[in-house]
């Protein structure tokens, strides 16, 4: 017996292939990976939430001023196996984190979903990076992403 395949079905099946290429972003086009910095603030809110936790927190800039920086993390099922991570990441505590900066204008839409957006667009902000390792209070370090390390 001789199988046939219509050309929807080829089509079909091209379609889903190109499925989870397409679901996630490059991080080396969202972020500088050649540049990182070192943020020190508190948290303020942490979002376990798909694709990728986000950690805000309230810095101080070189004027004293504070500033909301949103740093993205890994998904949530490859941070919660970094055992007490979870515990770790809560409002209020304070924290030195390594980050690459973005690459290009970032914005968080209202799914909290980390996007690019045109450089002229007013919901863009410098302060999304991506998330390395992070130091808290007591000299622990975690990795919360594949950002750069102390």
């Amino acid at each position: 017996m001789r199988l046939r395949f219509s050309g929807m079905a080829v089509l079909a099946v091209v379609m889903a292939w190109g499925i989870p290429a397409t679901a996630h972003h490059s991080q080396a086009f969202y972020f500088d990976t050649s540049k990182a910095i070192t943020l020190e603030g508190e948290i303020v809110r942490v979002e376990w939430i798909n694709p990728h936790i986000l950690v805000f927190i309230q810095s101080k800039n070189e004027n004293g001023d504070m500033e909301t920086w949103i740093i993205e993390g890994s998904s949530p099922n490859n941070a919660l196996r970094r055992v007490g991570l979870k515990e770790k990441l809560q409002p209020g505590t304070a924290i030195s984190i390594r980050v690459h900066p973005s690459r290009n204008p970032l914005y968080l839409n209202d799914e909290l979903t980390v996007l690019v957006t045109r450089p002229n667009d007013a919901r863009k902000s410098s302060r999304i990076v991506d998330g390395g390792q992070i130091r808290f209070p007591n000299g622990d370090v975690e990795t919360i992403g594949g950002g750069p390390a102390f």
